[in-house]
């Protein structure tokens, strides 16, 4: 059993981080970008306003280090949302609780259908995703889910409320390839701001919930942070702090980073610190620099 994620989490601090990438030069992102495996230091230097400059050396270096990992084909996967109950109140979220619109979950009949018109579409990979409502869409629930879908399709991941270890065992063995952990933030401050009731206010237990999922050998875990929430390029390197920490206690599963950015959305909420496009770019391709096999 390896130590918990929140463990090394409380070694960092925020403020530290942020003075560290806001202080790197164009020194440290040519450096950088000379190098083939890189630090977390370097990746900061990736990340900073420095290397507002080196977008375009940035592109053309990730653009490279894709097609020799992947060659040029692309794996398409298309989001199936079972439910939009939730028994959260999130500020950002369109599910939250406290707004008003209809909620809906799939029954049985309504999920194979959604399965057949998919398959129209020659999609093979899906994601499933709810609100966090443990009660209306559960273990239980989403098992059955994933047994009615699996003659459809090759690899079937989740992006749900965590779930127990004993609840992730259940799901692989009918058939689970994935699950979608996104920490939103990892600003503590900010993270209470946002995350107003329910199970997602406890963040050390969402900062754990990946090693959960890890502890019982699922092929595959993705992260993110949610962009737009906090500072971006602070966030990101709490995530990578996150990934190498999973990726040495976890070896055999494989790793995803996404990138949601934050859009308008049901609700009053107003983006404190939108990502514009071209951060968005420096955002993924300092990504695929630092964690290759990772993007």
């Amino acid at each position: 059993m390896n130590q918990p994620f929140s463990n090394v989490f409380h070694r960092y601090n925020w403020g530290d981080i942020q003075q560290a990438i806001h202080a790197k030069t164009a020194t440290d992102v040519e450096r950088a970008l000379c190098k083939t495996k890189l630090s977390t230091a370097d990746f900061e230097a990736l990340l900073s306003p420095a290397a507002d400059n080196y977008l375009e050396l940035m592109a053309q270096k990730s653009q490279a280090l894709t097609q020799q990992r992947f060659g040029h084909t692309m794996q398409v996967y298309a989001p199936l949302y079972l439910s939009n109950v939730c028994s959260n109140i999130c500020t950002y979220c369109g599910f939250s609780r406290n707004n008003k619109l209809r909620r809906k979950t799939l029954s049985e009949t309504e999920i194979i259908a959604e399965a057949k018109a998919l398959k129209t579409k020659n999609i093979d990979n899906i994601l499933l995703v709810t609100g966090e409502a443990p009660k209306t869409v559960g273990a239980t629930y989403l098992e059955r889910a994933i047994r009615l879908l699996k003659p459809y399709f090759a690899q079937i991941a989740i992006e749900v409320q965590p779930l127990q270890p004993v609840e992730y065992r259940q799901l692989i063995d009918a058939g689970l390839h994935g699950v979608s952990l996104y920490q939103e933030t990892y600003h503590r401050e900010s993270y209470a701001r946002h995350h107003l009731k329910g199970n997602k206010t406890d963040m050390i237990a969402r900062l754990d919930a990946p090693g959960c999922v890890g502890e019982q050998g699922i092929h595959k875990i993705g992260l993110g942070v949610l962009l737009g929430l906090d500072d971006w390029r602070t966030d990101s390197i709490f995530c990578a702090l996150h990934l190498r920490y999973l990726q040495k206690a976890y070896w055999q599963t494989r790793f995803s980073v996404s990138f949601p950015r934050l859009r308008p959305c049901t609700g009053d909420y107003a983006v404190e610190q939108p990502v514009g496009d071209r951060q968005l770019v420096q955002l993924i391709t300092a990504w695929r620099l630092f964690a290759p096999i990772s993007i």
